[in-house]
């Protein structure tokens, strides 16, 4: 795909010699290169777009309801598959928990060389903070925004934070000063969750967080629902994974990843992050 890039900008040079097609080589010119530099930044041929037939005025007349939106099929399915393939069979995911009190993350092998009694300790630990309402534990890969491995990440990342994306969210949201959104794939398994919290944080000056999710054919049973609450921990509403199925909400919305159950057959599969005001 490069070298065919770079016969275009070869083609297009010897074209520019006709003054009359000048300007509008030119115009080519810059899409073809800015095509090419992003090639060789991801190493991916996949390019995301949002979804031709989204509604975005409908979308952000609801989330001013109540500063949250669901938005069904955010980008093209071919898109939204090359994406999950990255997300269930690429992504080298680390459990994430908290480990005497503090977060942490463990690899598969560090994980698997753990002496048994250390992890039952672990276990332990997760269930009692857990059942004070503390804590969590599933599989989380931070996506880099420098050099991303993974190129088909590397692609949702990019547009996550591109100027068309960042534009629909300042406007739907009146959070003018949002420059950036940070991304993570995360994977949830049976006997994992993450318990109630608000995803507020004044350093990184978040101000929606988002949950892209890429979990087909999710059965409600198995868990893993996106449960809301109000201010005093009653239960609102849940919204049940789905796959390309974009959630986005205030950060100062209570929720929850509720508990995976152990006959779910499948993994629940996202990125998700936050749209900030800090950049990367």
């Amino acid at each position: 795909m490069a070298a065919q890039a770079e016969f275009y900008i070869v083609l297009v040079e010897l074209l520019a010699k006709n003054e009359k097609l000048s300007f509008s080589v030119r115009r080519l010119n810059d899409k073809i290169q800015a095509h090419t530099d992003k090639l060789k930044k991801t190493g991916s041929n996949l390019q995301i777009t949002f979804h031709p037939e989204i509604n975005f005025e409908a979308i952000s007349a609801e989330y001013q309801h109540d500063k949250r939106v669901r938005v069904q099929s955010l980008i093209p399915m071919d898109q939204a598959e090359q994406v999950y393939n990255s997300l269930s069979k690429e992504a080298p995911y680390k459990l994430a928990l908290l480990r005497d009190g503090r977060p942490t993350t463990l690899a598969d092998n560090e994980w698997k060389q753990l002496p048994d009694n250390q992890k039952q300790s672990l276990h332990t630990e997760t269930m009692q903070n857990a059942a004070k309402g503390i804590g969590f534990i599933y599989g989380r890969y931070q996506l880099s925004n420098q050099k991303e491995p993974i190129a088909n990440l590397a692609a949702l990342h990019q547009w996550l934070n591109s100027e068309e994306v960042l534009s629909w969210v300042r406007e739907m949201s009146g959070h003018q000063d949002i420059v950036a959104a940070s991304a993570q794939a995360t994977r949830y398994t049976a006997g994992q969750f993450l318990t109630r919290h608000m995803d507020t944080h004044s350093t990184e000056q978040r101000r929606l967080a988002y949950v892209l999710s890429f979990s087909p054919n999710w059965h409600p049973d198995w868990g893993g629902l996106l449960q809301f609450y109000e201010k005093n921990g009653t239960p609102r509403d849940a919204w049940a994974p789905g796959f390309n199925t974009l959630s986005i909400f205030d950060v100062e919305h209570i929720h929850s990843v509720t508990y995976i159950t152990p006959f779910s057959l499948t993994p629940r599969l996202s990125v998700t992050g936050w749209f900030r005001a800090t950049p990367l």
